[in-house]
This record gives C-alpha cells, structure tokens and sequence, in this order.
C-alpha cells in the first residue's frame, strides 16, 4: 500500500510585524522562515474547497471561472487572515506569492505601521538610500553592479522594502528577477550551464514587455489570473538569491533612509525632487507593482477596514519617512546610474573623509538563510 507524503507546515516570521503559516512553500519569504510560530499566525494559507465563515466579520472570493482548473482563492478576515486557494496555486507557489499574499501583506503592514514601497533599497553604513524607477527600468541591474563594484555596499532589497515613518528601513530580500542582460553585467554570477541555457526562453516571457502585454489583457476579460499561474507552473521566472548573483554580497536587517533616487533614461543629469514630486512617485509605483489579477477585484477588501481607508494612513507612513531626506531624478544616456550613486550619497570606498558608519546589524547574520529559488516577477 502506497504510503502519503507527510504533510508540511511552513512559518514565516517578517521582522515580528507579521507571521505567515503556508501549506504552500512561498520562496519569495525564504529570508523569514522560521521553525514553528509562537502564536496564531497573521495570516494563514491552505489550499482546497472554502472554508466556513468561521466568525470572520468579512469575506471575499475570486474565481476566474474555468472549472476545476482555475485560479480562485477565498480570503475570510478576522483575528486571523485566512486563505483559501485553489490546487493550481498550491502548484504554482511564485503567482500564489505574488498575486495573493503579497497583496495581502502590504495592507496588513499599513495596520502594522509600515508601508511596504516598491523600491530597491541599499546601505552604505546605516545610511540607507531607497531606489526606484517611473518605467521599473534598469533598478535590478543597477542594484547588482553597485554591489559588485562598489566595495562597502550592503544589500536590503531588490524590489519592495519596509518603510517605517521613523525612516527606518526593514530589508526585505526577495529574490531577484534577472536577464541576459542582468547577468551579464556582473562579473561571477554562479549560475549553471543549465540556468544559463535557459535563462533566454525565461527572460523573454517574464520581461518587462511580457508584464506590460499582461497587464494589458488583465483588463479585458479573459481569464488572465489563471492563464499566469499555468503559464509560470511550467516557465517559472529566472528568480535568484542575491548571493548567487554576487557572491559575498554583504547583506544588512535594518538601516536608516538618507535619501531616495529616481533613476530614468535620458540626458544625463540630476534634478532635485520635492517632497510632494518624491512621494507621488514612489505612490504610483507602489501601485503599479500590484496591477495583475485578482487584485482589482480584492483591492477594497484589503484596505477598506473596520478601522477605516487604509490607504491615506499608507500615504502618510511614506510621507513621514521622506520627510527631510534628499530625493535626486537621476538620468541617464548610458544606463549608468550605479556609478553616479556613491557620488550622490557622498560616500566613496577608499575615501577616508566618507568611512561608513558603524551599521545596526552585522552583515553576516547567521539567520540571513537566503537560497536560489524561482518566483514571480518582471525583469529589469
């Protein structure tokens, strides 16, 4: 008699904010795992039919309605998250991440006090500067070759980070989407033979293009949650762990913000940003990164709360954390933004008016337990 596959229960603990019990591994909270949870989780993940209200004061379903093949999740709200989603998201863990939890977390950590930006985020010391593009152009790239080059940078994230209205910075290190281009802009990426044969045919459907023409379809009415989530079952992205990329980059839990850049093509040069210009950018990319379905479906769901419009108190976590700090629109001709940032942050390695400062938290945290994985993304 054929004996089951044991069952498994994996535990993610975000920085003690917020806790995620899966029976889905989630790559993408690879960084946050952690042996078992203390207390009830924030938010609790299963897959199969949908569950009893159970108390919950509000509930929410989606279904792309293609029989039992098919997207569909069922999130009930109470002292617990919990979701229910369907067996082809337990099959395709990166679009169960990306489309569902994520969504899910970026207003959990509003009620928490954070705001979860989409924006990549490095340290020099503890002097964090946060980086993000108007086109999600050239951020990954940029990121990978400051790190490779630039002696004394540390890395928080790639693509979202914990902002607290303090201007504290949480890293978040998901893993990082790459290309042909990407790869070869570093000097020991430690991929395979294989990962590399493959990367053309990944690259080319995960590509920015290829979210673009997604989001594009997400608006008709076709079954496009459904469609992502066979589509990345069988080509998952090329996601990888940082230290695959750069081995021996160094990464850090917690800076604080000293400035925000703006990276864009076009002639070269630096314009200052105010406030208000600095925030309604990093705003509307925030809201960009969570186009693809189902979340305008969920969207109200998640930030229309029994405490009231989530969304100004997210505005205002991101404008106080702004508050006082340098924000630079930095252009370029030639894609090269990674050089221009050690000059913008009035750092150099080697410099010894410029020493980093002593960080918050060593570098090398035996608990920063990042591993190669694929998961949903766009590359850049």
């Amino acid at each position: 008699m054929a004996m089951s596959k044991p069952h498994v229960t994996h535990y993610y603990d975000i920085h003690g904010l917020v806790t995620v019990q899966s029976e889905t591994r989630l790559p993408e909270l690879e960084a946050f795992r952690v042996a078992n949870l203390r207390e009830a989780p924030t938010i609790r993940v299963r897959h199969g039919k949908p569950f009893a209200l159970n108390g919950a004061a509000r509930r929410v379903h989606y279904d792309d309605g293609l029989g039992s093949l098919r997207f569909t999740i069922d999130v009930a709200f109470a002292d617990t998250i919990d979701v229910a989603a369907s067996p082809l998201l337990a099959s395709s863990p990166h679009v169960l991440y990306t489309n569902v939890v994520e969504p899910i977390l970026r207003w959990t950590f509003v009620e928490k006090g954070f705001a979860l930006v989409h924006g990549a985020c490095v340290a020099w010391g503890d002097d964090a500067y946060l980086i993000t593009a108007r086109t999600d152009t050239g951020k990954t790239t940029t990121i990978l070759r400051l790190l490779d080059n630039e002696p004394g940078w540390r890395f928080l994230s790639d693509d979202l980070t914990l902002l607290a209205p303090d201007g504290r910075v949480l890293m978040y290190p998901k893993p990082l989407t790459i290309s042909r281009h990407t790869v070869s802009s570093v000097r020991a990426a430690a991929l395979t033979r294989r990962e590399r044969m493959t990367l053309g045919i990944q690259s080319r459907l995960h590509s920015r293009s290829g979210r673009r023409f997604g989001l594009l379809l997400a608006r008709t009415r076709l079954p496009m949650a459904t469609t992502n989530a066979v589509t990345q079952l069988f080509v998952p992205p090329p996601k990888y762990d940082v230290r695959r990329l750069i081995p021996g980059a160094s990464l850090i839990r917690e800076a604080r913000l000293a400035g925000m850049i703006v990276i864009e093509r076009g002639d070269d040069g630096e314009i200052e940003l105010d406030q208000e210009s600095a925030l309604e950018i990093l705003m509307s990319n925030c809201e960009d990164a969570f186009g693809f379905p189902p979340y305008s479906t969920i969207r109200e769901f998640l930030y229309l709360t029994g405490r009231g419009d989530l969304r100004p108190v997210e505005c205002d976590i991101v404008a106080s954390a702004l508050q006082g700090r340098r924000a630079v629109l930095l252009r370029s001709g030639t894609r090269d933004w990674w050089q221009q940032i050690p000059a913008i942050a009035g750092c150099r390695p080697g410099n010894k008016t410029h020493e980093p400062r002593r960080a918050w938290v060593e570098d090398r945290d035996p608990d920063l337990a990042l591993v190669p994985i694929a998961v949903s993304g766009s590359s850049d």
